[in-house]
């Protein structure tokens, strides 16, 4: 039973949410509470001894100043989770004052003053409790911190006048806060809970994000050699060619082959050839160094590179390096007919597009060009010639 009485805990993500939505909430609030306090003052002035009152009035002033202030600061500082817990506390600190000094102007009631006027004090008590009720119960201590000084002052000059209607009175506002104290529960028990599900909704959206991502990687990426696969490969190609269609710039692209690769399987073995692989597919990005190249596995042991803005030239040369690359790399390879070390053919194509969406010239070009290097000898490059199609 006791356990329904008592605010739920929250972990340190809500707390530090409701933290930051108490001062968010009482930026406004406490501007018209030290408007409350002056229009209070001024109206009481007739019935209340001056001197007291303006004491309080100086005293209410700097509560709410010092108030103002502290939420001011908390947003200009970049608070970590640890000081949140002191800024709080400082906000609870402050907000006692308040109540406190609020609980004293009870203490200038008498019960000579006219019945309006009365009145007029107890209204301003339940609207403080009423505003503080939506201003305060994210964080629920710093409700009763505030309401609770007034109350007890109350209920002492209440009890202590030893009339009827007062004691009447006294006990109907001891229900009211009791009534308060339950809904400003409710709303802390059912914020917490609305926070805690909005932060578990976020980690489940950032989960899925990361898993599409994942998806969408796995998909793109050839899950051996861990760069592009041939999907990949055709969208960039053809978003390539189009792009240099209308910037009318070169684009070169290679094909390659490792030569007598399925000997090599059947000599060493599958799992040397998955090395063999990985080794050729380094070898290859290692080349293709910018970051707008684009480095692909093909399919089996035919790899592809993709260069933006490539003159004829600068493409060979690149390929030559990638042979280059491999046979000192000294990857051995006993049942080659070309070389006692793994090797590669490529062939190199390289156009200045002259029509849209024909990506595919490019790659059958290539293709041509590397049908020759392997009839010629194979370890070679060679390069068609077309630059324009």
């Amino acid at each position: 039973m006791l356990k329904r009485l008592l605010p739920k805990p929250a972990n340190p993500a809500v707390r530090a949410e409701q933290i930051r939505l108490l001062f968010l909430q009482n930026r406004s609030v406490q501007v018209l509470g030290m408007i409350t306090a002056i229009v209070t003052a001024i109206t009481l002035w007739k019935v209340a001894d001056h001197t007291l009152l303006s004491g309080w009035l100086i005293l209410m002033i700097i509560a709410y100043s010092m108030r103002f202030v502290t939420t001011i600061l908390f947003f200009r500082t970049h608070i970590s989770d640890q000081m949140t817990e002191i800024w709080v506390r400082r906000y609870i600190i402050c907000t006692f004052f308040a109540g406190v000094i609020w609980g004293s102007l009870a203490f200038l009631l008498d019960p000579s003053w006219p019945a309006a006027y009365q009145v007029v004090l107890f209204v301003v008590y339940t609207g403080l409790i009423a505003g503080a009720f939506s201003a305060n119960s994210s964080v629920f201590v710093a409700f009763p911190s505030f309401y609770l000084p007034m109350v007890v002052a109350l209920m002492i000059v209440m009890l202590q006048m030893k009339d009827e209607a007062f004691n009447a009175l006294a006990l109907l506002f001891m229900i009211y806060i009791a009534l308060m104290y339950i809904s400003s529960l409710k709303f802390y028990n059912q914020l917490t809970y609305t926070l805690q599900l909005r932060f578990d909704n976020e980690k489940l959206v950032q989960e899925l994000a990361e898993s599409n991502e994942k998806l969408v990687h796995l998909a793109d990426i050839d899950g051996l050699t861990q760069i592009y696969n041939r999907r990949s490969l055709d969208r960039f190609l053809n978003a390539e060619w189009n792009r240099h269609y209308r910037n009318q710039k070169p684009i070169s692209f290679l094909f390659i082959d490792i030569d007598y690769f399925k000997q090599y399987n059947d000599t060493y073995g599958h799992e040397a050839g998955d090395n063999c692989l990985i080794e050729i597919s380094r070898i290859l990005k290692c080349n293709a160094k910018r970051a707008s190249d684009i480095t692909a596995r093909y399919g089996g042991e035919e790899f592809a590179v993709i260069f933006p803005e490539t003159d004829e030239a600068k493409a060979f040369e690149i390929a030559q390096r990638m042979i280059t690359h491999l046979h000192d790399s000294s990857i051995e390879h006993s049942t080659s007919l070309v070389s006692e070390y793994v090797t590669m053919s490529i062939g190199v194509s390289t156009i200045i597009p002259q029509n849209p969406n024909n990506s595919e010239w490019l790659l059958t070009s290539a293709d041509k060009a590397l049908y020759e290097a392997k009839n010629s000898g194979r370890n070679q490059v060679v390069q068609t010639s077309s630059l324009e199609v």
